[in-house]
């Protein structure tokens, strides 16, 4: 397997917030065997004052890198919120390297305004702002986030995939291919027991946090998604999973059990 980043996602620990701390979630990544890490991000629920200097702590000690902070929602209304900087601010403390973006701002204009804005941010904290497409969003497609990075292209900007939104939303695994790379920063990988269009928002959102598998696991076509991603670009292991929750309810144990997947998958398909 080569040695690209692979980071254990904050939502492994059942994000929103997590059931372990921001520090913890550092060691558990770094005891797993990762060389990298998500980090959930609630100013004044998870992250307090002195947070962000014991993350960047732990990272120095343990040598991992942040791959990703979330989640910044874009809600409507069509002015910045000074949470969403605040996140981005506590993300660059910590040295992340990406801030992740959902938006349910209806307006596309208004949407792309308040992207830019947080692009200026994230330029400004060393980090990249990633915006995920999905279905119970506004920024539903893959073709809807290309509209909104290219409008606003900005250098801090880009475009997050995630298989399991990529296969819900009813893309074929080379639509990724029409990615610019300079938009890749980093991607998610998963795997899910069933494929295809859900419509039903209340039952996407529960599959999304409760049906994912480690890569390899499942029947959605992960192989072909991520070798149409480029070759080493970071991962981040979003396996938001009731089965690896209850399968294994030490945060150390599931993590080192998705690793150990994850790297079989990787070796199975030379990734």
């Amino acid at each position: 397997m080569s040695e690209r980043l692979l980071a254990l996602a904050s939502g492994v620990h059942d994000g929103n917030p997590p059931e372990v701390s921001p520090p913890d979630m550092v060691r558990i990544a770094a005891d797993a065997g990762y060389n990298s890490v998500g980090l959930w991000v609630a100013p004044r629920d998870n992250w307090h004052s002195g947070t962000a200097g014991e993350v960047a702590a732990v990272l120095q000690e343990t040598g991992l890198v942040a791959l990703d902070v979330e989640v910044i929602w874009l809600q409507p209304g069509g002015k910045p919120d000074p949470l969403h900087h605040e996140i981005i601010a506590m993300g660059g403390e910590v040295g992340a390297k990406n801030c992740l973006i959902v938006s349910s701002e209806p307006d596309r204009e208004v949407t792309k305004h308040l992207y830019e804005d947080l692009c200026i941010h994230a330029e400004r904290a060393g980090m990249r702002a990633c915006l995920e497409y999905m279905a119970i969003t506004e920024v539903k497609t893959l073709d809807d986030a290309l509209d909104v990075v290219n409008a606003v292209d900005h250098p801090a900007g880009g475009i997050l995939v995630d298989p399991f939104h990529h296969e819900r939303v009813g893309h074929d695994p080379e639509k990724i291919r029409e990615i610019p790379e300079h938009w890749l920063s980093y991607a998610q990988l998963c795997d899910m027991p069933e494929c295809g269009v859900v419509t039903d928002p209340d039952a996407y959102y529960i599959d999304a946090i409760d049906g994912r598998l480690a890569p390899g696991e499942g029947s959605v076509p992960v192989a072909a998604m991520a070798k149409a991603l480029p070759a080493n670009l970071p991962i981040s292991l979003e396996i938001r999973s009731l089965h690896y929750r209850e399968t294994y309810r030490d945060p150390l144990e599931r993590a080192r059990a998705i690793l150990a997947q994850t790297q079989v998958f990787f070796t199975q398909h030379g990734l």
